[in-house]
């Protein structure tokens, strides 16, 4: 799709956040390993590909992961995805950009803020996708990122994760 049809797609904003027990570096940490994703999102089966970099002075790391739609337990669909992640102002943010089929952008920035005796996790996103699809991918992200969320709590303090 050409640049300038992808600018017209409209952009949906979402926004998650949770407060963990754990300093923000714990979770900035954690975080910056893609391989951590897999058991804190229920789509994600695996990543590769991984691939440290640096862009203008700031550490990146690019990988690729796989999503498993399932309905009923049997596995519809395996979509690929290409993520980037910058480590924008350790330890308190990391800007997250995710390209998935069929042009679908995720832009997502994860703060890191102390709180008490534990750390504010917040995780704003803005979705570019094809207005067709909206209400879908807005339900899948909105699912995904509340597991991830409440994943990341439960591994981070301790508790068992559940999966969704």
């Amino acid at each position: 799709m050409p640049e300038s049809e992808m600018l017209k797609m409209p952009v949906y904003l979402l926004e998650f956040q949770t407060q963990i027990k754990v300093p923000p570096q714990v979770v900035y940490d954690h975080l910056s390993d893609p391989h951590n994703f897999v058991g804190l999102q229920p789509l994600l089966t695996h990543v590769e590909a991984v691939q440290f970099g640096e862009l203008n002075g700031v550490r990146s790391v690019s990988y690729t992961t796989v999503e498993a739609f399932r309905r009923m337990n049997i596995v519809l669909y395996r979509n690929r995805i290409r993520v980037q992640s910058f480590f924008t102002r350790p330890p308190y943010q990391i800007n997250v950009v995710v390209h998935s089929f069929p042009n679908i952008t995720l832009n997502v920035e994860y703060t890191f803020a102390p709180l008490g005796d534990g750390v504010l996790v917040k995780e704003e996103m803005q979705i570019q996708a094809h207005a067709l699809l909206a209400k879908f991918v807005i339900s899948e992200a909105t699912k995904a990122q509340t597991a991830l969320l409440e994943n990341l709590k439960h591994r981070l303090e301790g508790a068992p994760t559940k999966i969704s």
